[in-house]
C-alpha cells in the first residue's frame, strides 16, 4: 500500500512527521512522493497562526482531490490543527477519514487499517511517542529535538494547547538518538525544543555530543532570553564544535507590550541581555523574531522596538504581524490593531533591519569562513552555510570551487560580497 505526506509547520513539528514515515516503512508500507499514486495521504499539520491553519486546510482540501483524480481511499490529518479542533475537523471536512492529535501518531498505522471514521486524542500529558526518524533534511544537517511542549504560556500564543507542557526528553534517549544520527551521516546538529534553554541537561548535551568524533557543529535553536544563563554562554565558548549561534526569539522591545504578551524584560533589560552575550561570545550571531501590531501596541511602542532594533544590530531578524488566535489570552484582549498598521509596522522593521545589514555584513567580506557544502546548484555553483547562519531560516553562501565538492563537506570560502543575507564567494581547496 502507497502512502504520502504533506508535512507542514517547524521543525519541531517535522520530527512527528519522520517518525510516523520510519513507522509506516517498518511496518511494510511504501513511502510515495507523488499523490496521485497513494492510497493513503497523511496531512501533518501546523496551527500557529492564522496562516499556518489556512495552508493546513487547504492542504487537506488538495490532498481531498486524490480522491477523484487519483486512487486515495482514505485522508488522515494528524499535528497540531488536529489537536486544537479534534473533532470539529472530521464534522467541518468530511473528506477527512482520520484525525490523531499531537500525542497520537503511534495510532497512524490504526487509522490506516480502519475502515470506517477514526480518531484518537491522548491526553497532552502523556508522553509523546519515540521511533527511529526517516530524516527528510538529509543526513548531513539534522534536528534532534530534547522536549516537547512548553509552559511559559505567552498571552499569543495556543502551543501549550496543542503540544502541552514542557516535557524535557531524558539524557539518555536525546544522547542515544545523537550517536544514531551522527551514525547515519549528520555532522551538524541542531537542537532544539519550544524551550531549549529550559531542559536542564542542555549544556551536558553539548559537551558530550561534542565528543562524537564525526560531529563537526553543534548550534542551539530557539532559547528563551531569561534562561540564557552564564553556564550556557561558558559552555559554549569552550566547546569549539557548538557554533557561536543564538536564536533568541524576543518578540518585542517595549516592557509593556513585553508585560501583556506574558513575557518578561524591557527594551534596556534586553539590551543589556544582547551586550552580555557579546561579551562572552564575541563573534555570536544573534538570531531574533519581533510580532508588530500586538493589542494596544501604541506609536511610542513601536518606536521602542524600531530603536531596539538600530541600537542591537542583529545578524538575522525575522517579523511577523501579530495573528489573533481564538481561545487564547491576547485574542480576547481590547485594543485589538487593524491588519493593515500590523502589517505595515512588519515592513517598516525589515526596512530598518535590510539597511542595517549592509553594516552588519561589511566585515564578513574579505574573510575566509568554513561553509559547510549544501548541494550544488544548476548552475554549477555550490551553496551551504556558515555558522552564522541556521539551517532554513537564514541565508546561504553561493560558492565557486575548482574541484568538485560533495555535499556534508567543510569548506573554506573567501566571501567577495553579499546581497542582503547571502554571501557570494570562492574556495579554492577543500579543508583536510
Amino acid at each position: 500500500m502507497n502512502v504520502g505526506m504533506i508535512a507542514l509547520g517547524c521543525a519541531k513539528n517535522r520530527i512527528d512527521a519522520e517518525m510516523m514515515l520510519q513507522h509506516l516503512s517498518d511496518e511494510g508500507f511504501t513511502i510515495s512522493p507523488n499523490p496521485a499514486d497513494c492510497d493513503v495521504m497523511i496531512v501533518h499539520t501546523c496551527t500557529f497562526i492564522d496562516s499556518a491553519k489556512s495552508e493546513s486546510i487547504e492542504a487537506i482540501l488538495d490532498a481531498a482531490s486524490y480522491k477523484q483524480t487519483g486512487r486515495l481511499k482514505r485522508l488522515i490529518v494528524t499535528g497540531c490543527l488536529a489537536e486544537r479542533y479534534q473533532s470539529e475537523v472530521l464534522k467541518l471536512l468530511p473528506e477527512v477519514d482520520a484525525c490523531l492529535g499531537s500525542r497520537s501518531f503511534d495510532k497512524i498505522i490504526e487509522a490506516i487499517r480502519n475502515e470506517g471514521t477514526y480518531e484518537e486524542y491522548k491526553p497532552l500529558s502523556c508522553c509523546p511517542p519515540e521511533y527511529d526518524r526517516m530524516v527528510t533534511t538529509g543526513n548531513k544537517s539534522v534536528y534532534l529535538r530534547i522536549a516537547e511542549g512548553c509552559s511559559n504560556h505567552c498571552s499569543y500564543c495556543v502551543i501549550p494547547s496543542v503540544r502541552g507542557e514542557f516535557m524535557p526528553r531524558s539524557y539518555d534517549s536525546v544522547m542515544n538518538e545523537a550517536r544514531k544520527l551522527a551514525a547515519e551521516g549528520a555532522v551538524e546538529i541542531n537542537l532544539i525544543a519550544q524551550d531549549t534553554t529550559k531542559h536542564p541537561d542542555l549544556c551536558r548535551f553539548i559537551r558530550d555530543i561534542a565528543k562524537i568524533d564525526s560531529v563537526h557543529w553543534i548550534r542551539i535553536l530557539y532559547c528563551r532570553p531569561e534562561e540564557i544563563s552564564d553556564e550556557l554562554l561558558q559552555t559554549m565558548a569552550e566547546v569549539d564544535k557548538c557554533v557561536p549561534y543564538i536564536d533568541v526569539p524576543l518578540q518585542h522591545a517595549s516592557g509593556r507590550i513585553l508585560k501583556k504578551m506574558n513575557r518578561s524584560g524591557d527594551d534596556r533589560s534586553l539590551t543589556e541581555l544582547i551586550s552580555h552575550i557579546r561579551e562572552a561570545l564575541p563573534d555570536c550571531s544573534i538570531r531574533t523574531t519581533f510580532i508588530t501590531g500586538f493589542p494596544t501596541e501604541s506609536e511610542e511602542d513601536f518606536e521602542i522596538l524600531c530603536r531596539f532594533v538600530k541600537t542591537n544590530r542583529f545578524a538575522n531578524l525575522g517579523v511577523f504581524p501579530y495573528s489573533r488566535e481564538e481561545g487564547t489570552p491576547a485574542g480576547r484582549m481590547r485594543g485589538q490593531i487593524d491588519d493593515e498598521t500590523k502589517q505595515r509596522r512588519a515592513d517598516l522593521v525589515m526596512e530598518i533591519q535590510h539597511e542595517l545589514l549592509k553594516k552588519t555584513n561589511r566585515p564578513y567580506v574579505g574573510k575566509t569562513v568554513e561553509v559547510l557544502c549544501e548541494g550544488q546548484r544548476r548552475d554549477g555553483k555550490y551553496f551551504g552555510r556558515a555558522t552564522f547562519q541556521a539551517p532554513e531560516v537564514d541565508g546561504q553562501i553561493i560558492f565557486t570551487c575548482d574541484r568538485p565538492v560533495e555535499a556534508g563537506t567543510f569548506v573554506p570560502v573567501l566571501l567577495k560580497r553579499y546581497r542582503e543575507y547571502d554571501f557570494y564567494g570562492t574556495a579554492s581547496f577543500l579543508q583536510e
